[in-house]
């Protein structure tokens, strides 16, 4: 009996915990913003905070923007809803380097036209 609720317990624990797959991404370079709706979440907590600059924004009543800019290149998993008693949400956090802007390139400057020879005059 003892080993069967041992394995129901296990299974319970299996069936909850979350596996790296199944956090939801968010890329960006530095510089750039990206938004997350989360419910009525409210508190953040991320591992390297130095990576990011995190906002929360009341969109309505029931529902908060997690307002994420990339700060330097890194990866880090931020936590949304600190309260026990509510819901939260969890990130991982992939900041990668500026693209560089592409360089406009120059138009090529039109050859110039070869010298035209003088007329030649026919004498009879």
């Amino acid at each position: 009996m003892r080993q069967l609720a041992l394995i129901w317990l296990l299974g319970l624990s299996a069936a909850g915990s979350v596996h790296a797959d199944d956090v939801p991404k968010i890329e960006l370079a530095v510089g750039d913003k990206a938004e997350r709706d989360v419910a009525i979440a409210n508190g953040y907590l991320c591992d390297d905070p130095t990576l990011v600059a995190v906002e929360m924004r009341t969109r309505s009543q029931t529902s908060n923007l997690f307002v994420v800019t990339g700060l330097k290149e890194g990866k880090t998993l931020c936590r949304v809803g600190t309260g026990t008693d509510r819901v939260h949400f969890l990130f991982e956090i992939d900041i990668t380097a500026k693209k560089a802007p592409a360089k406009p390139t120059k138009p090529k400057p039109a050859e110039p036209e070869p010298p035209s020879a003088p007329p030649i005059e026919i004498q009879p």
